[in-house]
C-alpha cells in the first residue's frame, strides 16, 4: 500500500488540530519512515505540526522498530538534550497490519504511562485516519464499480487524489492520451501532462469545470479537448481527489447541424447513359480515398453526388463539411478553415475556435466553388492535403488530421490555371478522380423523371393531389433550355404545383419560359372568327382577337414576329392569347 508522504503529513495535522484543543502537549511529536527518514514533527511552541527536518528529534543512530507502543529505557538509547537524560518512546502507525511508520518522541520521565498513552491514542488515531482516506480513495475513485462505468463511456476518464496521484485512468482516456493505464498509475499527472489545465485547483474553489476547451501536446501531437474538472469529497466534507472528464472536440462536432449528409445515389433520378456513366464512376471513387472535382455548371447537383460519394464510403458516419469558398469572407478564409488560437487576432474567441477541417476530423470536407478560393489560401489548401495536418492562424504546432476532399466547380479550372488564376499544383492534387455532371437541357430523356418526381415532392409536402400536366406543358418545358438547371427546374415546379387547381397549364408556368420562339402554334386551341361568341363580345376585343389570330397565322406561330407584326410586347401578347383563350 503506496502512501505519499504529503497525506501523511495532511492526515498528522487533521489529528493534532482536534487533540491539541483538549489536550496540552508539551512534546515535541516526530514522524518518521521505517528508513528512518524524517517526515514532520509537532512544534509545541508553535501548536502545530510542520516540516522542518533541521529541528527534528534527534534521533540515535540506531533504532530497533518495535510493532507495539513502547519506552526504550536501555540508557544507551537515551537521548541527552541540556545534559538530561530523556528517554525515547515511540508507537507503531499501522495500515492494514502493516507497519508503515513510527510516531517518536522523548521524555525525561521513564515508562511515563500518560506518555504511552497519549502515543499510543495518537498513533492509533493517525492510523484510523490514513486508512479512511485510503478506503474512501477506492470507494470513489478507483474501485470496480467505477472503472466498469468508466469503461462504458466514450469519452476520456481519469482520477486522482489529492495530491495529483493518478488512481484511474480507462481505456478510451488511455488512447486519446497516447499512453497505457499501466504506464501513468501511481504517478504525479503533472509528470504524464504537462497541461495546467488538468489542474487540482478545483478543490481549493469547490467548483466544478465544465467543458473548457484546451489544447495538450501529447506524443501524436497537438489536440483540442473540452476537459471537465469535478471535485470529490468524502463523508466529513474534506477533499480526496479530483475526476477529469475529457472528450476529443473533434467527435463532438459529428453532433453540430451540416454535418451530416443526407443524400444517397438511390436518390438521384436519371435514366440516360451520361447519368448512368458518371455514377457507376462516383461509386467506384467512393471506395477510395483519393480526392474528387466534380465540375458542371450551377445547379446540376455537384453537392448531391458529393453527398452520395460520402454516403457510399467507409467515412459515412463521420462529418460531412460544406465550405462554400464563395461566402467566405476574404479576410475570414483562413481562419474559417483552420481555426485560430486564443489571442491571435481582435475579436477571437477566448481559448481560440477550431476551423471545418479539424471539424471534419475521420470524414469528409466538400470545397464548393473551388474556383473562388483565393490564391493565398489555394497554397495553403495544398500544405494541407500533402502533410494531412493544419495549424491554426497564431499558432505553431501541426494537428493531425484525417479527410477526404471533395472538390466542385462551375468554372473551368483547366482554363483557370492556364491564366495562372488558379494554382496548377493544387489542381493536379484534387484532380485526381475527375466527376463532370452534365447539364439538364443534356438529359433531355431525364426531364419527365425529374418533374414527375418534383410535383410529388412539392403536393406531399404542400398536403395536396398531385395536379394532371398537359401534354402542351410538358412540350414547352422540353424546348427550354434550363441555364439554371435542375434547381430551376425543382422551382419551376413548386410555383405550378402551388397554383395549379387540378391541372398545370400555360398560366402557371413562369412567362420566361412562355417567351420560348419554337413552340409549334398547332398546338395552340385557336379559335376562328365564326366560332366566337362575338354575342358575348364587345365588337373590339373581336376585332383585336382576330388580329392576333392572323399575326400568329402569318408569323407560322412565331410569338416575337407576331408581336412585332402587331406593335406590342411579347409579354403583352401572351396576356391577351391567354384572355382570349388562344394558349
Amino acid at each position: 500500500m503506496n502512501i505519499q508522504a504529503s497525506l501523511v503529513v495532511e492526515e498528522v495535522k487533521k489529528v493534532f488540530e482536534q487533540v491539541k484543543n483538549d489536550n496540552e502537549i508539551d512534546s515535541k511529536l516526530e514522524i518518521i519512515g521505517l528508513d528512518y527518514s524524517y517526515i514532520c514533527h509537532y512544534d509545541p511552541v508553535l501548536e502545530e505540526v510542520v516540516v522542518d527536518s533541521g529541528s527534528a528529534v534527534n534521533l540515535p543512530n540506531k533504532l530497533p522498530l518495535i510493532h507495539k507502543t513502547i519506552c526504550y529505557d536501555d540508557r544507551d538509547i537515551g537521548v541527552h538534550r541540556d545534559g538530561q537524560l530523556e528517554y525515547l518512546y515511540s508507537s507503531p502507525i499501522i495500515l492494514g497490519s502493516e507497519l508503515k511508520y513510527l510516531l517518536v518522541c522523548t521524555s525525561t520521565a521513564k515508562q511515563d504511562s500518560l506518555m504511552l498513552l497519549i502515543l499510543e491514542l495518537l498513533a492509533s488515531f493517525i492510523s484510523a485516519r490514513l486508512e479512511t482516506h485510503i478506503k474512501l480513495q477506492e470507494i470513489f475513485l478507483k474501485n470496480d464499480h467505477m472503472k466498469q462505468i468508466t469503461e462504458t463511456v466514450s469519452a476520456g476518464s481519469l482520477s486522482v487524489d489529492k495530491f495529483g496521484t493518478i488512481l484511474l485512468l480507462n481505456e478510451v482516456g488511455a488512447e486519446m492520451l497516447g499512453v497505457t493505464a499501466e504506464e501513468v498509475l501511481g504517478k504525479p499527472i503533472f509528470e504524464v501532462l504537462d497541461n495546467q489545465a488538468f489542474s487540482l485547483n478545483v478543490l481549493n474553489t469547490r467548483k466544478p469545470i465544465l467543458d473548457r476547451e484546451i489544447k495538450i501536446k501529447i506524443n501524436k501531437g497537438q489536440y483540442y479537448f473540452l476537459l471537465s474538472s469535478v471535485p470529490l469529497y468524502d463523508n466529513l466534507n474534506d477533499p480526496i481527489g479530483v475526476l477529469f472528464h475529457f472528450k476529443d472536440i473533434r467527435k463532438e462536432v459529428e453532433m453540430i447541424v451540416n454535418t451530416k449528409s443526407f443524400f444517397h445515389f438511390d436518390d438521384i433520378i436519371y435514366q440516360c447513359e451520361e447519368m448512368k456513366d458518371l455514377i457507376q464512376l462516383a461509386k467506384k471513387a467512393a471506395l477510395q480515398d483519393s480526392s474528387i472535382l466534380i465540375e458542371g455548371e450551377s445547379g446540376t447537383g455537384k453537392e448531391l453526388i458529393a453527398q452520395s460519394i460520402h454516403n457510399y464510403s467507409n467515412r459515412s458516419n463521420k462529418p460531412f463539411i460544406v465550405i462554400d469558398c464563395s461566402a467566405i469572407p476574404r479576410n475570414l478564409v483562413e481562419s474559417e478553415l483552420f481555426g485560430y488560437e486564443e489571442g491571435s487576432f481582435t475579436g477571437s474567441h477566448k481559448g481560440g475556435r477550431m476551423g471545418k477541417f479539424e471539424r471534419a476530423n475521420g470524414g469528409t470536407v466538400f470545397l464548393d466553388e473551388i474556383g473562388e478560393m483565393p490564391l493565398e489560401i489555394q497554397s495553403k489548401l495544398l500544405r494541407v492535403i500533402q502533410s494531412r495536418s493544419i495549424t491554426r492562424v497564431g499558432g505553431h504546432e501541426p494537428i493531425p488530421i484525417n479527410i477526404r476532399i471533395i472538390a466542385a466547380t462551375n468554372r473551368n479550372l483547366a482554363h483557370e490555371v492556364a491564366e495562372g488564376s488558379f494554382r496548377h499544383d493544387l489542381y493536379y492534387r484534387l484532380n485526381v478522380i475527375n466527376l463532370f455532371v452534365p447539364a439538364l437541357r443534356d438529359r433531355k430523356g431525364d426531364l419527365p423523371l425529374l418533374i414527375h418526381k418534383l410535383m410529388e415532392k412539392t403536393a406531399k409536402r404542400e398536403k395536396r393531389e398531385v395536379p394532371h400536366l398537359s401534354n402542351r406543358v410538358m412540350e414547352v418545358l422540353e424546348n427550354y433550355e434550363w441555364p439554371g438547371n435542375i434547381r430551376e427546374l425543382e422551382n419551376t415546379m413548386e410555383r405550378a404545383v402551388i397554383l395549379a387547381n387540378g391541372e398545370i397549364d400555360y398560366q402557371q408556368l413562369p412567362k420566361r419560359l412562355l417567351e420560348l420562339e419554337n413552340i409549334n402554334v398547332s398546338s395552340i386551341p385557336v379559335q376562328t372568327e365564326h366560332v366566337v361568341n362575338q354575342t358575348a363580345q364587345k365588337p373590339k376585343t373581336v376585332m383585336e382577337q382576330q388580329l392576333i389570330i392572323s399575326a400568329l397565322k402569318a408569323s407560322n406561330g412565331n410569338k416575337s414576329k407576331a408581336a412585332k407584326q402587331l406593335g406590342i410586347a411579347r409579354s403583352t401578347l401572351y396576356e391577351k392569347m391567354y384572355q382570349y383563350k388562344l394558349l
